[in-house]
């Protein structure tokens, strides 16, 4: 029986696993200098280390928190866009583990990657340009949220200072439509 040579120790792949190390990435940031881009755009490595393409594992701004996810279920969770299906490190279960960052409800778990990572390949991870833009749109809409807040309070203090009572219902009415339109819900309000 021959004697089995592990992957490490290999002479072939620790070989081929230097000249993979050594040789510069093929694909360049979004964010590279033009030489690199020009480079990589020609089909040659990019110059810089700085400039090369890499993965970084970071939820997306608009991930949702633990306490959001605590009230749904393992099925509502499972629908979630691929870009929240991320994996988390467990360092506490025993044996420490992948989990998946959504795919989980009160005392269950699904390891990483999930069903839905699986299905959605490489829609799980969003270039970090799409996230910042993502979060500028957050951030976009909390602005608007906190403008038409200011507005509706202004509107408010000057309804009470000079108004009468069925003036004032009307208009009350038409600051929480403007204030719902702002939060993106149409619902009807209740009389």
């Amino acid at each position: 029986m021959a004697p089995s040579i592990s992957s490490d120790t290999d002479p072939f792949w620790v070989e081929n696993r230097a000249k993979f190390l050594a040789e510069k990435s093929t694909s360049a940031d979004p964010s590279a200098c033009g030489t690199c881009r020009g480079n990589v755009a020609a089909g040659e490595p990019v110059e810089h280390d700085e400039c090369a393409q890499r993965a970084t594992l970071l939820h997306v701004p608009d991930h949702p928190d633990y306490e959001i996810l605590a009230g749904f279920s393992l099925e509502e969770n499972a629908k979630l866009p691929a870009r929240f299906h991320v994996p988390v490190f467990d360092d506490l279960g025993k044996p420490n583990s992948w989990l998946c960052a959504v795919c989980w409800e009160e005392g269950t778990v699904t390891g990483w990657p999930c069903a839905t990572a699986t299905k959605y390949g490489t829609q799980v991870f969003s270039p970090q340009h799409e996230a910042e833009t993502a979060q500028a749109k957050l951030i976009g809409s909390a602005n608007d949220m906190r403008a038409a807040i200011a507005k509706a309070t202004a509107q408010l203090r000057e309804l009470q200072s000079a108004e009468p009572d069925h003036a004032k219902a009307a208009a009350l009415y038409e600051i929480e439509m403007g204030l719902r339109h702002a939060a993106g819900t149409q619902d009807e309000v209740a009389a």
